[in-house]
């Protein structure tokens, strides 16, 4: 972890190294589990977050990077990353990591189509922050999500952003089978992350919206 800290400074962004040690214990834990799955981030924005779990990939698995990049949407990036940017950063932040196991997808989540067979384990929500664009992304989310799965929420509880807490709360009620497992403050960020947790006691017994 302490190796990769300077190469993510590098990178622009707001993940910081609460978020690393964060991600890197709920990555950690899921491989040490056994558990396979692949690794998706709605939101990537430069690649600072998504280093991390380019530097996480196991055997078999695949990272899948979703951002309007381009495209007219409501909230704008005054530094504008592009696909070929981020998949610098990435292959400088993670030395020996294999470009084909990395998929950027230009594309705003809203009318997102994620591959097929995607199957995963871990997810960052990291895109708009209106309530039905949030409830979307989680939902799309839990649809390729397997059991003991993990979504981390960018910016809850922000002052500035309330559609998110709007958008994962309406999320969470509809949705037995995804609990929160660590609300967690940052060093310098107003907003939280929030973790939830796809319990795998709950899954067989509860129908995935489409």
């Amino acid at each position: 972890m302490t190796q990769i800290a300077p190469r993510l400074a590098a990178i622009p962004g707001w993940f910081n190294l609460d978020d690393l040690a964060h991600f890197t214990l709920a990555l950690e834990v899921q491989s040490a589990a056994g558990l396979r799955g692949d690794l998706l981030e709605i939101g990537c924005f430069h690649g600072r977050a998504s280093a991390v779990l380019a530097l996480h990939l196991r055997p078999g698995e695949r990272l899948v990077l979703v951002d309007a990049f381009d495209l007219p949407v409501a909230e704008r990036y005054g530094d504008r990353p592009t696909p070929d940017g981020v998949r610098r950063n990435l292959l400088g932040a993670v030395p020996g990591l294999d470009p084909t196991r990395i998929e950027i997808i230009r594309a705003d989540s809203r009318s997102l189509h994620l591959p097929a067979g995607l199957e995963i384990r871990f997810a960052h929500v990291d895109g708009g922050h209106d309530p039905v664009t949030v409830l979307g992304d989680l939902t799309r989310c839990a649809e390729r999500m397997l059991a003991g799965g993990i979504i981390a929420v960018d910016d809850y509880a922000h002052a500035q952003y309330p559609g998110v807490t709007e958008g994962t709360d309406a999320f969470l009620a509809a949705r037995p089978d995804w609990q929160p497992i660590a609300d967690l403050n940052r060093a310098g960020a107003l907003g939280r992350k929030l973790y939830l947790r796809r319990d795998p006691d709950q899954v067989k017994s509860v129908n995935t919206p489409v």
